[in-house]
């Protein structure tokens, strides 16, 4: 056989000695299910159940109405899906929350605040009794004035730790979850964090409106006045000079001058309101956030220069080209497409940065959205700043230009552009005002509730399946890990094939004598061995073969004795040793019914016990120690016939130890114990040495020499295994074979693959009776 077929021999027989093993301690792994199924069962009912209500909101990315003002073409989300979702978590969210809901009529009903009685139904109660003592009975109150601040907080943080937020895949919707022990109140406390979410979304929008507002009235004011002044101022010298315009050339001069000089002061007008915007949203942050949105801000101007530059050089000669050529000019279209190019460049670039920037922060300790307002406006800062340096240089280029014309001409001509610049100021800030104004009444902000939430009745823990089958694997595995414990601990022989697996063959194998002693139903009359049943080690030791030669073990012993005898002849006499690895195997209770099954043959049998240190067989015979096998060894008495025992079993005769001698050895290998041999085989048609154990004593190996064959006895669930090998070590270093073992205490409870023997017997012998 080569060892690939060896390998998956041993891989079913370790299959099968697993399922053995489980097969003999279901009661175990019953029990551990049963413990474990309890005690889940037992969580059922003692936990109170969690309702979980959600509610959905949506998030619109539209910007608001005075973003115009600011219009570099520079998209951005000032505040992402990720920035609100760590707003609706924050603290601050949270205390809005728990402030709204001590303001509300349910303050005195509501779990969160424990002013509500749980709804135990009775053997919840009885339960929680027991195994709680009722701990929470007296802890219900009323609240009427307010909490404390220590209270207030704990109320807050339960808030944050059972509300989940999350995002629906591609879509700007984020779904609130909030899991408590009542279903309305979970919906309750859904709907007022919605509520008080979409609040504070609309203070923050319509306070940036009323900062700006402000501004651009006391902007207004000054604009106005500086008109009505230049106006009057240009009158006054036009009556004085008598100068009423220019010649065509400087009329274009001019004209493309204001042009590019009107644009300049807009573009510092945006970046006035930019910074006021600007302005409003620092005066949120504190000073590590100022300093965090600082060092994001360097290192986007850092990044995105070049582009930036570019771009102002870009939009500078498009509005000179514009105005020396129009707007139908192909160079002015081209111009037109390359801003429109890279600002789209710009777009992305940003986008790309600040998200990297904030992603650096924690969102616990920062307010990014405010914080990504405040570096998105740095951003619209720096490009205004870039366009303005293009434009300045423009502007001192058409004033290098008209610094020809006579000197009343060109004061002529820088009243007509100023007129004109803060002309078109006052328009544009005047048009920005009443749609501040507009945006603030009409502010709704950018939450918008999908659905809110209603009481789900469906509990959402314990999940009683889950915890059920959760329960059966745990009872599982914590069964099979102790048996499998119980396994690895026992170091005893369990089974046939690890005795097959030390190429040990087997002569027989004896089922246990505990489990037949109970179904004998009849006793021999004048019978005088013991048959009284006071102890283990009594039953055990039991002449089964006379008692009930029909029982199973008899016919086990009546096998053993054919594998002997099958290739013997009749004339050689036959001496048998049996001995076992240690103490309590069943070699005296096997060694006296093997020599009962030979005496029933007819042949002339001796039963000889050889264990001179802890002799046995005089007590299964009911005979005299002092006279035995020590007599004859020590010389005290040399007529072997005196020494011999007659039985109730014709043929059976039986040599006591004798006297338990100091030296054992000694006598065993004397010139005495080979005459004895000598004389025993001319008397005798079988004899039989019952020996102390191998793995003790060396009695046994001294008696090898002279025997003919050689038995081990292993018990199951007793021989140890690391007993049984150094006994075949120690065989094999003093060059003794062995002809074979006897498989012993086999039943299906404690050997794998031996059971079968027990059954097969008593059921064919049970049903001859019957």
């Amino acid at each position: 056989m080569n060892s690939n077929t060896d390998l998956n021999i041993t891989e079913e027989i370790s299959f099968r000695e697993l399922f053995f093993i489980l097969k003999s301690n279901i009661k175990k792994l019953l029990l551990s299910l049963i413990f474990f199924i309890s005690l889940g069962i037992l969580y059922l009912v003692i936990i109170r159940p969690t309702y979980t209500s959600s509610g959905s909101i949506i998030i619109e990315s539209t910007d608001s109405s005075m973003s115009s003002i600011f219009d570099l073409g520079i998209g951005s989300d000032l505040n992402d899906l990720e920035n609100e979702i760590e707003v609706l978590k924050s603290r601050t969210t949270a205390e809005r929350t728990i402030k709204a809901l001590l303001n509300s009529k349910h303050k005195n009903n509501l779990h969160i605040f424990n002013t509500r009685k749980y709804d135990d139904n009775l053997l919840q109660s009885i339960f929680r009794n027991v195994i709680f003592f009722d701990w929470n009975k007296n802890d219900i109150f009323q609240i009427s004035d307010g909490v404390s601040d220590s209270l207030f907080n704990i109320y807050v943080e339960t808030l944050r730790e059972e509300i989940k937020i999350s995002n629906l895949r591609n879509t700007d919707v984020l779904k609130v979850e909030y899991s408590g022990k009542n279903a309305n109140e979970a919906a309750l406390i859904v709907n007022t964090l919605i509520n008080e979410y979409q609040k504070r979304d609309q203070e923050w929008a319509s306070g940036e409106m009323r900062y700006l507002k402000q501004f651009l009235e006391s902007q207004l004011s000054i604009k106005e006045n500086e008109l009505s002044k230049i106006e009057q101022d240009l009158k006054i010298f036009q009556e004085k000079e008598h100068i009423y315009g220019l010649d065509d050339n400087s009329n274009l001069l001019l004209k493309q001058l204001t042009l590019v000089e009107s644009d300049l002061y807009t573009t510092q007008a945006k970046r006035n309101i930019t910074l006021e915007r600007k302005k409003y949203f620092e005066n949120q942050l504190n000073k590590d956030e100022k300093e965090f949105t600082k060092r994001v801000t360097n290192t986007l101007d850092v990044q995105l220069y070049s582009i930036r530059q570019e771009l102002s050089t870009l939009e500078a000669k498009y509005i000179s080209t514009k105005a020396r050529e129009g707007d139908s000019h192909p160079s002015v279209i081209e111009l037109d497409r390359k801003i429109k190019n890279l600002k789209n460049v710009l777009n992305n670039e940003t986008k790309k940065y600040v998200k990297q920037g904030i992603s650096v922060a924690n969102p616990i300790e920062y307010r990014q959205a405010t914080m990504d307002s405040v570096i998105n406006l740095d951003i619209y800062i720096t490009g205004y700043e870039s366009k303005l340096n293009e434009l300045e240089v423009l502007v001192s280029k058409y004033e290098k230009q008209l610094s020809s014309l006579p000197e009343k001409y060109l004061l002529f001509s820088k009243f007509q552009r100023d007129r004109v610049i803060l002309s078109e100021t006052y328009s544009l800030m005047k048009q920005k005002l009443e749609e501040a104004k507009i945006s603030e009444a009409s502010q709704l902000g950018k939450i918008r509730v999908v659905d809110s939430a209603i009481p789900d009745y469906d509990q959402t823990s314990p999940k009683k399946l889950i915890i059920l089958f959760l329960s059966i694997v745990i009872g599982f595995i914590f069964g099979f890990g102790f048996i499998l414990a119980i396994e690895l601990l026992d170091s005893t022989i369990k089974s046939i094939d690890e005795i097959e697996r030390r190429g040990l063959p087997i002569l027989a194998i004896i089922p246990a004598i505990g489990r037949v002693a109970d179904n004998t139903k009849k006793k021999k009359k004048g019978y005088r061995f013991n048959l009284k049943v006071s102890s283990p080690e009594k039953i055990e030791r039991r002449l089964l073969t006379h008692e009930d030669p029909k029982s199973p073990i008899s016919e086990a012993y009546r096998s053993l004795r054919t594998s002997l005898m099958y290739d013997d002849s009749e004339e050689s006499c036959k001496i048998i040793l049996v001995s076992s690895s240690g103490p309590g195997e069943g070699k005296t209770t096997t060694v006296a019914n093997l020599a009962i099954t030979y005496a029933n043959m007819g042949k002339k049998t001796l039963l000889i016990d050889a264990d001179l240190r802890k002799p046995v067989i005089h007590n299964m015979f009911k005979t005299d120690l002092q006279k035995g096998f020590t007599n004859y060894l020590s010389g005290n008495e040399k007529d072997i016939k005196k020494l011999f025992y007659n039985s109730d079993v014709k043929n059976l005769s039986i040599i006591n130890s004798g006297a338990i001698p100091p030296n054992p050895s000694e006598l065993l290998a004397s010139k005495n114990m080979k005459e004895f041999i000598e004389e025993i085989k001319t008397k005798f048609d079988i004899v039989l040495f019952d020996t102390p154990p191998k793995i003790a004593v060396t009695d046994a190996f001294i008696i090898d020499k002279y025997v003919d064959k050689k038995l081990l006895i292993i018990r199951a669930s007793v021989t140890q295994k690391g007993a049984l090998t150094r006994t075949l070590v120690n065989m094999e270093n003093m060059s003794s074979s062995l002809d074979g073992v006897v498989f012993n205490g086999v039943d299906e409870s404690n050997t794998y693959g031996g059971g079968y023997y027990y059954n097969y017997y008593q059921n064919y012998y049970g049903n001859e009776e019957k």
